[in-house]
């Protein structure tokens, strides 16, 4: 296969590695993903996070990212070396500080209550802030330190209840690597998320645990996150009447499974447990969102959106997408995903001045984010490489400010 200037990153990965004699499964296996999120990838059927890429790049001998992305400027390998946001040095901290030796009990018993209530608002600043990961990851590791010491020197109730914020505290710090760091240091986190909910030993958490845990499994087995969403939530719907909260976590599993079935073509299923979801929203109080998850009816509609990108129906992505308030979305973080997955839709149709309209709307709601998902650098390089006349000039500010091209 001859390397063509129209070739997609997933045809530029499949042209290298056959050019390099590897196999797909070899490959993946060094990156640290399955050979189905490969796949996905060569077939165009998802994005690679710029960490992906990197690796990739490396394992392929690739010395200039803009060889894989057709960029329209150089993309040395070398630049992305090191942690390109202090997040990513914080969430590397988080994990790296295991510490072996006792913990020590001479010191004030830790206030389960106050730890929790900064966990909370931590999340809180994760959705309403647009520097949420700066922000995030300058209390999220002490914060996570003080609730392993507390799930260690506390007893009964109380370590149930420290257990309980550190796998909410773990989830938030899952949330914060995706895309800045190696995918095995999301796993380990997603997996301390998973003990620590394992600990709390309380259906919510436990439930919480699956979701967090999920969302790393999904990428290496969609399949096997499926079933362990669907086990999660199966006992959790036995404990959540007369709790809100509970019934938004239930809404939010129907909503992963429904993804992770997406993820796998399975369209029916998807779709079935997408209307589930609808349901629990539409049972919840009116203006109700999950304080972690963000479910509520707003949320709901916009994995409508995403399901529908993911099932490549990228006109009826759009038109559902054009019939959210984005206003009524209770999170910053989440309207800026909006917005990426809008221009990602209009991109695929060739709209290009809608794409970068919504890539501009995307920057100015997540600022922190939109420079490191790959759905969004991707329609970002995808605009400078086919726009034309003002429109390119257009298209190459954006792509500077979001770090796709260098300044100047």
């Amino acid at each position: 296969m001859e390397l063509r200037a129209d070739f997609s990153t997933g045809e530029r990965i499949r042209h290298f590695r056959e050019k390099r004699g590897m196999t797909r499964a070899v490959v993946a296996n060094l990156v640290g993903y399955s050979s189905d999120w490969l796949k996905r990838i060569e077939a165009g059927q998802r994005g690679v996070s710029i960490p992906a890429l990197v690796r990739l790049a490396r394992v392929l001998k690739v010395d200039d990212l803009s060889e894989l992305i057709n960029g329209a400027m150089p993309m040395p390998v070398s630049a992305w070396e090191g942690p390109a946001h202090p997040a990513a040095t914080a969430v590397r901290t988080i994990v790296g500080e295991t510490r072996f030796r006792l913990a020590r009990t001479d010191t004030a018993a830790p206030d389960v209550q106050e730890l929790s209530s900064r966990v909370r608002r931590a999340w809180q600043d994760w959705h309403s802030l647009a520097d949420n990961h700066s922000v995030v990851a300058s209390v999220l590791p002490a914060l996570i330190g003080e609730l392993e010491r507390s799930a260690i020197v506390l007893e009964g109730a109380m370590r149930r209840a420290a257990n309980a914020a550190l796998a909410s505290a773990y989830g938030l710090a899952q949330h914060l690597a995706v895309d800045l760091v190696e995918p095995e240091i999301g796993r380990v986190i997603a997996d301390r998320a998973a003990r620590a909910a394992q600990a709390a030993d309380d259906p919510v958490s436990l439930a919480f645990g699956a979701w967090t845990h999920g969302h790393v499994l999904r990428s290496v087995d969609a399949d096997a996150a499926l079933r362990t969403v669907r086990e999660a939530a199966t006992e959790l719907r036995r404990h959540m009447e007369g709790d809100n909260d509970a019934a938004g976590l239930y809404g939010s599993l129907c909503l992963h499974m429904a993804i992770s079935a997406a993820y796998q073509g399975r369209d029916g299923e998807a779709w079935q447990l997408w209307d589930v979801a609808d349901e629990v929203a539409r049972n919840l109080p009116n203006g109700y969102f999950h304080p972690q998850t963000i479910f509520g009816s707003s949320n709901v509609d916009i994995h409508g959106v995403s399901l529908a990108a993911e099932l490549r129906r990228f006109g009826e992505a759009v038109a559902r997408a054009e019939r959210i308030v984005p206003g009524e979305v209770p999170s910053r973080e989440r309207r800026g995903r909006l917005y990426g997955e809008i221009a990602a839709g209009h991109m695929q149709r060739r709209e290009l001045e809608d794409a970068r309209r919504y890539l501009e709307l995307a920057y100015v709601e997540s600022p922190e984010e939109v420079p490191f998902s790959p759905l969004t650098r991707g329609v970002a390089v995808e605009l400078v490489r086919t726009s034309r006349g003002g429109l390119k000039a257009d298209a190459v500010r954006l792509a500077e400010r979001i770090g796709v091209l260098p300044a100047g």
